[in-house]
């Protein structure tokens, strides 16, 4: 039986994970501009054999930990920093820094390249992506110290919060491909941006709220 708690968590860093714009959703953007969204295929193909190495190397580490050891506590309250810092930049974020840092890369005439000045990527590029993602790695290593027991642990454990965020990054990466213009036009938006910041912020403050209250 999936704890609640454990649940919320891993879908609430999840959906900031997502949502809010990165390495791979920015990518599926680009490349579905240029290329089409039927080539993203391969590539988003790639992210999830990626997603779910990460997933599997994270997990088999917090398995190993032994739960009274400095390392175990270690991880503990790099989580709680780690998922704190990443609430107070999603609450203090505004849409304008969005708009600026996309125009600023030149992320909205990329979109209207047809030239073929960007080359095709394929699935070993998706693959190599989540390796030298920083923020991916550091986001599964604290999803999985604080979510794993409550969905059982061990690789069953592992499997099943995988299963879970690659479903979700499937499902997110095809919209970007499809949608990525209205999408983040989304977060780009003096309102609807703002909202969907707070939203997720206030969300993750409650869990780490609870999660401080749970302690090690």
């Amino acid at each position: 039986m999936v704890e609640t708690e454990a649940l919320f968590t891993v879908l609430a860093v999840l959906a900031i994970g997502l949502v809010t714009p990165g390495p791979n959703n920015v990518t599926c953007v680009v490349h579905a501009g240029v290329h089409g969204a039927r080539a993203n295929t391969p590539l988003i193909f790639g992210m999830v054999v990626g997603f779910l190495t990460v997933h599997l190397v994270s997990g088999l580490l917090v398995e190993e930990v032994q739960e009274d050891s400095l390392l175990w506590l270690c991880l503990h309250w790099f989580g709680l920093i780690f998922l704190g810092l990443i609430a107070m930049r999603i609450l203090t974020l505004k849409p304008a820094s969005i708009r600026e840092a996309m125009d600023t890369d030149g992320f909205q005439s990329l979109l209207k390249l047809k030239d073929g000045s960007i080359p095709r990527l394929g699935f070993r590029t998706g693959v190599l992506m989540q390796f030298v993602n920083g923020k991916e790695w550091a986001l599964v290593i604290t999803m999985m110290r604080f979510a794993l027991e409550g969905f059982g642990g061990g690789v069953v454990g592992i499997l099943l919060i995988a299963s879970i965020t690659c479903t979700g990054g499937v499902a997110a990466m095809s919209l970007w491909s499809i949608g990525g213009g209205r999408l983040t036009g989304v977060v780009r938006d003096d309102v609807w941006g703002r909202r969907v910041l707070l939203v997720l912020g206030a969300l993750m403050l409650l869990i780490l709220a609870a999660l401080v209250v749970r302690g090690p």
